[in-house]
């Protein structure tokens, strides 16, 4: 149940009736001349007369039509009849619908031409009830017409137009401008819409809205309405668009109107015949501005902007003179020079083009022919890439357990080494402690393990005598022989450990294929390629990838590899190094290609790679540079790599890691196993001491011969420096110095023997050598030609007396 009382209210729709007000605010009825009769006349260009129909140009607004109608006087006299007609059918009573909708065809003068565009659209819901009140305000206009001013609201129309959802277009918009701009001239005064309303209100009695409506006095005797206006909305807001829609188009509409107007009039009362003269001399204008090297518009005249109220004043033609027709034969030949040269080009490239064409037909059928060697030659580098592939993942993969093996063989081989080093160095220092003076001796007391060191100490001795007896070596002195003699319990602990790593090395690579595991196997492969395509071989630069790919396979087989032990094998005399000697070699091979052939130093880069590497390692671990043997077989392959292999240069950084730690191997021996001891002459006539002492001296000329072995690779100031100043000068010439004649002659006899010849030479033996030189001039002054031990041990001299002669 409604909680307000909903008023009455009586809505009386009025008839519609066809007459010029209704024309100009409603848009579904428009009068028409009967045009049977009628004939369109055409047009003359007179003045600027008023605009009539503004009703039907508001109504066409969004069309932007706009249509004048000439004025005359039966014109007049139709439009009086018109409005008694329509005065006669208000007064009719009993009006019914019908009737109203009928139009009235007047008999129109033929100078009226109405122009129809749009049609009338089909409403419903909420645009019908705004096209129903419509309907009424314009009935309400029709009534108050005669009461009224005669002025016409456009802003009403232009209020219909925006309930309507229609925006004005800016002809609309300018038409009202002006009549508002007549009116206030005619001296008329414009109403305000409210007051119109107002007043028709009041002289109207037949309204349904009462002048105290909007007086809110009654309102508590009616019922409230809470309903939203929302038609009232709608017009506020199409009004705020429009006054927008107005302030903006306002100046650029004025100047396009006025524009058009006189354009509309220029066309009027300008011919066809004039256009084309002004045409022709405009075109003769431009003609004289481009022979004068004035820019100028090959476009015609516009006749829409051609200016009537002045004639056009053109500058004078030039005169015309007359041609040489030697000129003109001079010009044409030059022009046909021209285009002749312009053809001869256009030839040539033409006969390019046409080459080029043939070249790439000839090259399209080429291709088609080497299609499938190209397809199988595409097959070939995908199963090649997916064997290198596979290659690097099993080497990367195997290359950890081969790392592991040789931790374990190196550990061996160090053990074995540092044992009898030690050794050699506690008999040293036992022995310099047994003949120590009596004082220092007595507080020292011998413990079992050193008892057991000096039994088995002499034990060897008598075994290393023994065999020297039996291989018939009859002049030998003390202190020349290695003591690397090892026990049988050592022997067969060091043979089980090395057959346990060969067991396990032979398991690496036995989960894989030959072609990945061994060096024939994986050179066999790249040597077919290098076969098929060797250009494709040297850009790939597999000659220098080759020592990194066979590199985990040739450190499992250097395994076991020592150069310092007896029986080891030759690097050069193994199977891998005869497949790779043989890598890429033909029988038809000349010389000339073997000096191109991208693999010719494939050994010698892997000797560098490879071999050097692990040499470095079994030097650092495995040399002793007081064993002779040993030296002698590391100076010896040493030599040999550097003359047969051209990558083992001075600039090779493998061979200068090697020969880094050889200098430091020579460093240390001098330091920890060189010991000779001062002893007074009293001392020295003991047995046990003089032997110590000569042994030793002994021993430190053994390593001075060692140290020497290295000229001619090593240089001679770095040579000098460790053999000379720190073992010879340091060592052997304060034990010269302090011992009898004849022994210093001896000791002298041995370190000339082991000197390099060329150091012995006149103005070649180093610097470090005139102190060692000088004391044996010495020397040689001591001794006593008439005993026969110390003549012998002058002749023995001969050759360092020869050096200092």
């Amino acid at each position: 149940m409604s909680l307000f009382k909903k008023p009455k209210r009586n809505i009386r729709i009025r008839e519609n009736k066809c007459s010029e007000d209704a024309d100009n605010e409603n848009d579904s009825e428009i009068c028409l001349p009967d045009t049977k009769n009628s004939k369109a006349k055409p047009h003359k260009p007179t003045s600027y007369s008023s605009v009539l129909s503004f009703g039907e140009d508001l109504n066409e607004g969004d069309d932007g039509e706009v249509f004048k109608v000439k004025k005359s006087a039966q014109s007049k006299k139709i439009k009086k009849l018109l409005d008694k007609e329509r005065k006669k059918q208000k007064e009719k009573p009993n009006t019914t619908l019908d009737s109203s909708e009928k139009t009235i065809q007047p008999q129109l003068n033929e100078d009226i031409v109405i122009k129809l565009k749009n049609t009338f659209p089909i409403l419903n819901g909420r645009e019908a009830i705004a096209a129903v009140q419509e309907g009424i305000s314009s009935e309400e206009e029709e009534d108050s017409s005669d009461i009224g001013p005669k002025y016409i609201k456009q802003s009403d129309s232009v209020k219909l137009l925006l309930k309507k959802g229609k925006i004005p277009d800016a002809a609309t918009i300018h038409a009202a401008r002006k009549q508002r701009q007549h009116v206030r001239e005619m001296g008329e005064v414009v109403p305000l819409p409210e007051e119109t309303a107002n007043r028709f209100d009041v002289n109207n009695k037949s309204r349904l809205v009462r002048e105290d409506d909007n007086d809110v006095s009654d309102a508590e005797e009616e019922r409230i309405n809470m309903a939203v206006n929302i038609a009232a909305e709608d017009r506020i807001r199409r009004k705020a668009e429009f006054e927008a829609a107005q302030g903006r188009v306002t100046d650029e509409s004025d100047k396009g109107e006025d524009e058009e107007w006189e354009n509309q009039q220029i066309r009027k009362g300008v011919t066809g015949a004039q256009i084309a003269a002004v045409q022709q001399e405009t075109m003769y204008y431009q003609q004289y501005l481009g022979t004068v090297g004035v820019p100028m518009n090959c476009e015609g005249p516009d006749p829409s902007h051609i200016e009537t109220t002045s004639a056009l004043i053109f500058p004078p033609l030039p005169p015309t003179e007359a041609m040489d027709p030697q000129l003109v034969v001079t010009k044409l030949k030059d022009r046909l020079t021209d285009l002749r040269e312009v053809h001869r080009r256009h030839t040539l490239e033409c006969n390019s083009a046409a080459k080029e064409i043939d070249t790439l037909g000839a090259e399209c059928e080429q291709l088609k022919e080497d299609a499938p060697r190209l397809a199988e030659r595409f097959r070939y580098y995908q199963d090649l890439r997916g064997y290198v592939t596979d290659l690097v993942e099993c080497l990367d993969e195997k290359i950890v357990i081969i790392e592991l093996l040789e931790q374990r063989i190196e550990s061996l081989f160090t053990r074995r080494v540092n044992e009898y080093m030690s050794r050699r160095r506690q008999d040293v220092m036992d022995q310099a402690q047994e003949l120590a003076p009596t004082t220092q001796r007595m507080r020292l007391e011998k413990d079992e393990a050193q008892v057991r060191r000096v039994a088995e100490r002499e034990g060897r001795r008598i075994r290393r005598q023994r065999v020297r007896e039996i291989k018939g070596i009859v002049s030998h002195i003390d202190g020349m022989s290695s003591d690397e003699e090892i026990t049988e319990t050592e022997i067969i602990t060091a043979r089980t450990q090395r057959e346990v790593i060969e067991q396990d090395s032979k398991h690496v690579f036995e989960d894989t294929l030959d072609e990945f595991a061994t060096v024939r196997g994986v050179l066999e492969r790249f040597e077919s390629w290098r076969r098929s395509d060797i250009d494709a071989y040297r850009e790939a630069y597999v000659s220098l990838c080759l020592p990194k790919l066979l590199g985990p396979i040739l450190r499992l087989k250097l395994l076991f590899w020592n150069p310092f032990s007896q029986g080891n094998f030759d690097v050069e005399k193994t199977p891998w190094c005869n497949s790779i000697l043989l890598y890429g070699l033909e029988r038809t091979e000349t010389e000339e290609q073997l000096r191109k052939d991208p693999d010719v130093q494939l050994l010698p880069r892997i000797i560098e790679k490879i071999v050097l590497p692990k040499l470095s390692k079994l030097t650092s671990l495995c040399w002793d540079p007081l064993s002779s043997s040993q030296t002698v077989s590391l100076v010896g392959l040493v030599t040999k790599l550097i003359q047969e292999y051209p990558t083992i240069t001075p600039t090779s950084k493998f061979l200068t890691n090697l020969i880094n730690t050889v200098l430091d191997k020579m460093k240390e021996a001098v330091e920890n196993d060189v010991f000779i001891p001062i002893y007074p002459q009293q001392r020295l006539s003991e047995a046990k001491v003089n032997n110590f002492f000569l042994r030793q001296c002994t021993v430190a000329v053994k390593l001075l011969g060692n140290l020497v072995r290295w000229q001619g690779i090593l240089s001679d100031n770095i040579l000098s420096e460790i053999a000379l100043d720190s073992l010879l000068n340091r060592y052997l010439l304060s034990a010269i110095r302090t011992c009898s004649p004849l022994q210093a002659a001896n000791i002298c006899q041995m370190v000339g023997s082991v000197l390099p010849r060329i150091w012995l030479q006149i103005c070649v033996h180093p610097p470090q050598l005139q102190q060692f030189l000088n004391q044996a001039k010495i020397i040689a002054k001591q001794l006593d030609t008439d005993k026969p031990t110390e003549r012998d041990a002058l002749e023995r001299m001969s050759g360092i007396l020869k050096a200092i002669a």
